[in-house]
Order: structure tokens, then C-alpha cells, then sequence
């Protein structure tokens, strides 16, 4: 999601709360509440801490594998504008594990993101949300998952495509270096299509086709 937590439409100048991992309480991603949005907005609460990347399903997939302990750190303040829309901001920090696009090597990257959320109860209301916020739909109760917004944020905020910041090599120039390297003395370079091979079923000779080979066999003579 877009940086937008200093506009001064749709946030207080306070802004979201500056995030420092070494003072915030780990805790678990189950213990994460859902709220209710209208009552949270109304009391302005406000919302700090970490849970393990991991522990959230849908970022799951995206955890470092050398750091599996990695941190989410995380702070969301709801809050109400002039206009008493119902609106929250939100901030996130983590590193996550993505596939180089050039060498389909795993890399890692910092990712820190904010946005202002501004939730609405359908789909109408979202088309009207402006441009510096982010629609959330809620559902007829009014409530809403934390852990659903940090996945979220999470989620939109990684890059659509990750690269190494040095040069590293294509892929495909590794596949052919890797075919041009000389093998030991006595060895053979693997086929690759020989376990293929192995498992395609070999066609059954039907009447028709000994026949034909009989036939072929006699002409030859």
C-alpha cells in the first residue's frame, strides 16, 4: 500500500505512532482481537506490537527460511475525521523472502509500509473512499480481524517483482553454463529426459499391428 499517513485530510498531524521493535510486547498472532470498528474509531484506540511473521497464514510462505522467528512489528490507531468517516492508520515493518526475478534465487528485503485504512460496509461506499486512503470492507456487524489488516498490508505492500541489487546471473545463462561444464573422466552427464522416459506407459501391440510388422518383415525378406 502507498505511504499516506501524512495527509493532513484524513489523519490527525499526530500521524501513526514512530515503531521501535525493541520496545514492543511480542505476542501471539491468536491473541490478536477482532473489534469492532465503530466503538474502536469512537475511542480512538490504538493498537502496538509484534507477532511472528509465520504465525499468519497468508504470509506465511513469504517467511525468510534462515530466520523463521521472524517479527511482523506492527501499530494501528483507529480514529474518526471532521467528516466522521471511520478511519485507522496503520504501520508495518518486516523482512520477507521473495524469488529473485533474475536468477529465481530466494533474496530478502526489508518491507515497511503505512497507510490510512477507511472501512465501509459495502461496495458502493468503497467506490467513493479517496484516492490517499484505502478501502476495507467490514461486514453488517461492523467488525474486523487485526490479524486480517496486518495480512493485508502485508500483502499489498510487497514489491511485484524482487531482484538482487547487484548484477546477478540470469538463469538461464546458469542452466547453459551448467551444460558446457566438462564432466569427470569415466562419467556421463545425467539425461535429464530418462526418469521421463521411465514413466510414459509404452503403447500395447495391438492384432492390427503385428500384423503390419509380420507383413514388413516378410517383404524385407
Amino acid at each position: 500500500m502507498s505511504t499516506s499517513a501524512n495527509n493532513a485530510d484524513s489523519a490527525p498531524a499526530a500521524g501513526v505512532p514512530a515503531i521501535e521493535p525493541q520496545d514492543v510486547l511480542v505476542q501471539s498472532a491468536a491473541s490478536l482481537p477482532d473489534l469492532f470498528v465503530r466503538a474502536s474509531c469512537d475511542s480512538e484506540r490504538v493498537f502496538r506490537g509484534a507477532v511472528r511473521l509465520g504465525d499468519l497464514p497468508r504470509l506465511a510462505q513469504w517467511v525468510p527460511s534462515d530466520e523463521p522467528g521472524t517479527l511482523l512489528v506492527f501499530s494501528l490507531r483507529f480514529f474518526r475525521d471532521a467528516g466522521r468517516d471511520l478511519l485507522a492508520d496503520i504501520s508495518v515493518q518486516t523482512t520477507v523472502q521473495m524469488d529473485c526475478a533474475r536468477c529465481l534465487k530466494p533474496m530478502t528485503l526489508p518491507l515497511v509500509s503505512e497507510s490510512v485504512l477507511h472501512f465501509v460496509y459495502n461496495d458502493e461506499q468503497a467506490q467513493h473512499v479517496i484516492d490517499a486512503r484505502e478501502p476495507i470492507l467490514i461486514d453488517a456487524e461492523g467488525s474486523i480481524a487485526i490479524a486480517a489488516l496486518l495480512e493485508e498490508e502485508v500483502l499489498m505492500a510487497l514489491p511485484p517483482v524482487a531482484m538482487h541489487a547487484h548484477q546477478c546471473r540470469p538463469a538461464w545463462q546458469e542452466a547453459a553454463l551448467d551444460e558446457t561444464l566438462p564432466t569427470a573422466p569415466g562419467t556421463t552427464r545425467p539425461n535429464p529426459f530418462a526418469a521421463l522416459a521411465k514413466q510414459w506407459p509404452k503403447p500395447e501391440l495391438t492384432v492390427r499391428d503385428g500384423a503390419v510388422q509380420k507383413s514388413k518383415k516378410k517383404d524385407d525378406e
